[in-house]
């Protein structure tokens, strides 16, 4: 044992070692991240204020149509940042006040993490359903488009004990950035797959899913000027995913509005088989060239007649 001890301890360090150096890694990804998106950017401003985010990381419904209540009403994206940062207007505030409320939006991020969890595709990005994933995602929501602090104040009294990732690695999940790095690194990921980024079919799932669950909850119908915003507020955020994937929202809305297409997925054992693996000109393909082409869409100022034909309530 004597002469083993030594040896033993030698392994025992190189390990160590190795795993820092991935844990290092993984740290760095969330920097460069961060700062590739100016979104991501603008809310890591709040870990300035958040000694400990900084400490921890260092250490280691159906309705009605209700037209007569809402009139249709245009509200374009705000941008800041050159044109690439969401910003709160007055208009995307008003839609927090006078459509949705906060527990509205919770009902659509709930039952779209229902949904994500039984999703062949999705649940090995999702290290652990116990975490309130719906909660938070709504008072993101809340948030980006009122102005409130909500998600902010969420993120002070987050746990922040470190997870586990794919071969160990200890990660704190504290904001956007970070919880993408984590389910890039999921341990439900199969071992080739595990550091890879969000791809272009993933992220058509990850919309298709998340607008069928605005649809279930009505928000069509008794939040239309809402709905119409968030199709396009999506279409905006989806990038950080793939830079390809905006195109594709309006698609992906359209998609719920099928049952045919539901019944498929089902029967598929929860797999989107006509997306999974496409290249991007297969994907492109099977949108209208229009959208495909379409380089103002989310930004468009102004409501136009080609974005008549989403039917939002069909």
């Amino acid at each position: 044992w004597s002469e083993s001890k030594p040896l033993i301890d030698w392994f025992n360090k190189q390990k160590q070692r190795k795993m820092n150096a991935q844990e290092a890694k993984i740290q760095r990804q969330v920097q460069e991240l961060t700062a590739s998106d100016p979104d991501l950017k603008e809310e890591s401003r709040f870990d300035n204020h958040h000694e400990a985010v900084n400490d921890a990381v260092a250490a280691n419904e159906n309705a009605e149509t209700v037209d007569n209540v809402h009139p249709r009403v245009f509200v374009p994206l705000r941008m800041g940042g050159g044109g690439r940062t969401h910003v709160v207007s007055e208009g995307s505030a008003r839609l927090i006040e006078e459509e949705v409320t906060l527990e509205d939006l919770q009902r659509m991020t709930e039952k779209f993490y229902e949904k994500a969890f039984q999703d062949v595709t999705l649940d090995k990005f999702i290290r652990s359903h116990n975490d309130p994933h719906g909660d938070r995602f709504a008072k993101w929501i809340h948030q980006k488009l009122s102005g409130s602090t909500i998600w902010d104040e969420d993120r002070r009294s987050r746990d922040l004990t470190p997870v586990r990732l794919a071969g160990g690695i200890r990660h704190v999940v504290h904001d956007r950035s970070s919880a993408h790095v984590a389910a890039w690194h999921s341990p439900k990921r199969p071992q080739r797959e595990v550091g890879r980024h969000f791809e272009l079919d993933e992220s058509r799932v990850w919309m298709r899913l998340h607008f069928w669950a605005m649809r279930e909850t009505g928000l069509l119908e008794t939040a239309p000027n809402f709905a119409d915003y968030y199709v396009r507020f999506i279409g905006h955020f989806v990038r950080v995913y793939e830079s390809a994937a905006p195109a594709f929202a309006r698609d992906s809305l359209r998609w719920s509005a099928d049952p045919a297409n539901i019944e498929r997925y089902l029967a598929n054992g929860r797999q989107m088989t006509d997306v999974l693996n496409l290249s991007l000109s297969q994907a492109e393909a099977q949108i209208p060239e229009s959208e495909a082409n379409d380089f103002e869409w989310p930004y468009n100022q102004t409501p136009r007649d080609e974005d008549s034909g989403l039917n939002l309530r069909r």
